[in-house]
């Protein structure tokens, strides 16, 4: 106990007696409980001023300037690891409201329960933010409070339950594919090299590894990434998660179909030794995945079984984003809501025969003529041709005047189409 007053400050001290002072006027001199609180005491002022030595030698460090010797350059595959990390790579486009992550890290296989998943995702953008300011950073922290609120979790052993993951993830890693000279290979890469759990602030402290972190950092042509609002997920379970983000990183294609083999989805799923009937597994897994994501999400999913033989082999996903369909629909009628009500009714389809035959008429009718500028006959007929094909195409007065002309000089009143 002698050893440890002499370590602290005389600051400290003066703290620790007005600290005594105060429990003697409040409890009294119940020797025992006295000394078991002063030792309590000493303790807590320990632990705050190594804090504080901890925080001023980081200072201290970021305050030094970057000094790279010659001895430095023996151990180059440190120093290439650690420039994947320049500011000049690391995205300041997204905001905190988005998840950006690598598409090896979105469909590596890794066996990761709800709440180790909402982790990890929740992680992104803390990242990113972390990086822009200090790129070597590689220690993150989250409190238990903001974790919660953002998923919406109601359990009140919350924080035993945050706890439990900071033992948990350390024992789990992900597995990706990436390709080699003559071949492909499989690498293996634990979720996090560290993970204490701060239990009197009600903080994790993350260290990554330098992986992940490129992963959840770098986006570039030669390593694609999925991005994605982060409440889209605060309502999913984890089977929802993944189907979500797997679709997530296909909605781009124009083609909104994507096809997986049945063994990888088994893997992704977690479900290698588990529904071993393909039928079970659909209903379990799939179906389970659909409704959630549909339920919390404006994705729609379909999917159908492809066969080899006798044996399902694959799933072809189909899907849409219901909000952009709703917005194009929605675009689409504007387009026709914001014709001058008068006029709506001017505005006509024609078929091609109708569009060649009424073109050619109208380009000789005098009402219209100054329409033409310097074009022939032809040209002008050419130039009606497109406007009744798209009256969008030009000014809405221009569209009017040859679609007036169209009923007006013409018989196209009582033609049909």
């Amino acid at each position: 106990m002698l050893d440890d007053l002499l370590e602290m400050t005389p600051e400290r001290i003066k703290k620790l007696e007005k600290t005594m002072q105060i429990y003697d006027l409040v409890y009294g001199s119940d020797e025992p409980a006295r000394q078991n609180f002063f030792l309590k005491a000493i303790d807590t002022m320990l632990a705050i001023e190594d804090e504080d030595k901890q925080k001023n030698l980081e200072k201290a460090q970021q305050s030094l300037p970057t000094v790279i010797s010659e001895t430095s350059i023996e151990s180059t595959e440190k120093n290439d690891e650690l420039s994947k990390f320049d500011s000049k790579k690391i995205s300041r486009v997204y905001g905190d409201n988005w998840i950006v992550i690598q598409n090896r890290l979105l469909n590596a296989i890794s066996h990761l329960d709800l709440n180790e998943r909402r982790l990890m995702m929740f992680l992104s953008p803390v990242v990113r933010k972390a990086l822009d300011s200090r790129p070597k950073e590689r220690i993150f922290y989250v409190r238990v409070q903001d974790f919660v609120k953002e998923y919406g979790i109601k359990s009140k052993n919350y924080y035993s339950e945050l706890e439990k993951i900071a033992d948990t993830i350390l024992a789990k890693a992900f597995f990706f594919w990436y390709d080699t000279e003559n071949s492909k290979a499989k690498k293996g890469v634990s979720w996090v090299s560290e993970c204490d759990y701060l239990k009197n602030e009600g903080i994790l402290k993350i260290k990554l590894d330098d992986t992940v972190i490129e992963m959840l950092t770098v986006f570039d042509k030669a390593n694609p990434f999925t991005k994605y609002e982060r409440q889209m997920i605060v309502n999913l379970g984890s089977y929802g998660i993944i189907l979500f983000e797997l679709i997530s990183s296909c909605m781009h294609q124009q083609h909104k179909q994507k096809t997986y083999s049945i063994e990888y989805l088994r893997e992704k799923f977690n479900c290698v030794d588990t529904y071993p009937i393909v039928s079970e597994f659909k209903r379990n897994v799939l179906d389970r995945a659909i409704k959630d994501v549909e339920k919390n999400t404006p994705f729609r999913i379909d999917y159908e079984q492809k066969k080899r033989g006798r044996i399902v082999s694959e799933i072809v996903f189909s899907f849409e984003n219901s909000k952009e369909k709703s917005l194009e629909n929605n675009s689409n009628k504007s387009k026709i809501v914001s014709r001058d009500q008068k006029t709506v009714d001017i505005f006509c389809d024609l078929s091609d025969s109708q569009i060649k035959t009424y073109s050619s008429i109208l380009s000789k009718v005098h009402d219209i003529s100054d329409l033409a500028g310097n074009k022939d006959y032809p040209a002008f007929a050419i130039w009606i041709a497109n406007i009744l094909r798209d009256p969008q195409s030009v000014r809405k007065e221009t569209a009017e005047r040859i679609f007036k002309a169209l009923h007006q000089n013409t018989d196209f009143k009582s033609s049909k189409i």
